[in-house]
């Protein structure tokens, strides 16, 4: 079967400025494509022509970009208008089996609604309105334009918030919740862990790395973890501040700052961690989470992530709002308890099986 993705969005915009990238290979989208395409389907994924990579690569999938209409007023990093994107999917839409769109406030998605609305599962991330001009034109569009133009499309969640938010506005959202999906040829379990634990982040405010280094820095000044470690992979404008926080916190010795890192690169510490730390003041559904729980991995995190209710659910790790050095030694201490966890529900966040998941939805 032919399977089309519409997500314009290929990556997170920082201020608005979006950043070119080599590469869309570990994109979110482009990790959840490769799902279908391991269970013997063929996708296409329609994308904003702001995210094309600077660089030709090599993808078992086809990407058609749009250039975006009136970017000053529809944002290419918010909400974008794709440009030719109507005609497109009037020509080419009947080739496809299912239609898989991002989020039910995008013109694209609304734009599908319009065109293939039978084959349509719109995917919704998104658990609360977005602040823009004071959350109105999202308040409108889901007032009126969900229960209007997308009254008899499916709505799959990514994550039980998300299922919670969508079903004020429609009476077609799915008890399914299929996740981004995780790579699981790369990330996957392991055994053994180091005395170590780690921080996936693009280093930037909002993200508070800062307030993470310092609870680490109260763990490490404890007799028994001195010798622990804080890996910190990411890269971002508050790198050389985080690094002199940890200078003057006495520490270098026990935090190490990666840079970015592929997958590839940063699957080996990700699965030797004790833990994924997480602090953030407004991310959505984490992708870094799954990725975590995917390599056995638990999570400490605040209650802020989408996917913070199914991680304490599960028993992945601790969830507390103003997490301490105390949290992180209840993690040493029930490791292998929750380590277990993680890897029996890491089975079902993998890009396969969300792909398998997505398509029982719409079957």
């Amino acid at each position: 079967m032919k399977v089309l993705i519409i997500n314009c969005i290929l990556s997170t915009a920082e201020k608005g400025v979006i950043t070119p990238k080599k590469s869309i290979w570990d994109c979110m989208i482009s990790t959840f494509a490769r799902g279908f395409i391991e269970l013997g389907h063929k996708v296409t994924i329609l994308a904003s022509q702001e995210f094309k990579p600077t660089e030709t690569e090599d993808l078992p999938f086809d990407v058609i970009y749009f250039p975006s209409r009136w970017p000053k007023i529809f944002r290419p990093d918010l909400l974008p208008w794709p440009q030719g994107m109507r005609a497109w999917l009037k020509q080419h839409s009947a080739e496809y089996g299912v239609v898989i769109a991002s989020e039910s406030f995008q013109i694209s998605s609304l734009i599908a609604a319009g065109v293939c609305k039978s084959k349509l599962l719109i995917w919704q991330e998104m658990v609360r309105h977005q602040r823009l001009l004071f959350k109105l034109p999202s308040k409108f569009w889901h007032n009126v334009v969900v229960p209007t133009f997308m009254r008899d499309v499916t709505i799959v969640p990514r994550s039980l918030p998300a299922k919670q938010f969508m079903s004020r506005y429609s009476r077609h959202v799915s008890d399914v919740i299929v996740d981004h999906g995780t790579d699981a040829s790369v990330l996957y379990p392991c055994e053994e862990h180091d005395k170590a634990f780690i921080v996936i982040a693009r280093l930037v405010p909002g993200k508070n790395v800062d307030r993470i280094i310092t609870k680490f820095s109260r763990l490490v000044s404890l007799e028994p973890y001195r010798d622990y470690r804080l890996d910190i992979i990411g890269d971002g404008n508050q790198m050389q501040e985080l690094k002199q926080q940890v200078a003057s916190l006495g520490i270098q010795g026990n935090v190490v700052f990666h840079g970015f890192l592929s997958h590839e690169r940063l699957a080996e510490p990700l699965r030797r961690a004790l833990a994924l730390l997480v602090d953030t003041s407004n991310d959505l559904n984490m992708l870094t989470t799954a990725e975590a729980i995917t390599s056995g991995t638990p999570v400490v995190t605040n209650t802020v992530p989408s996917t913070a209710p199914f991680i304490a659910a599960n028993g992945l790790g601790v969830v507390r709002d103003n997490w301490d050095e105390n949290d992180l030694i209840k993690v040493i201490n029930g490791y292998d308890k929750m380590h277990a966890a993680c890897v029996k529900e890491g089975k079902e966040l993998t890009n396969v099986a969300c792909a398998r998941k997505m398509l029982g939805v719409r079957s």
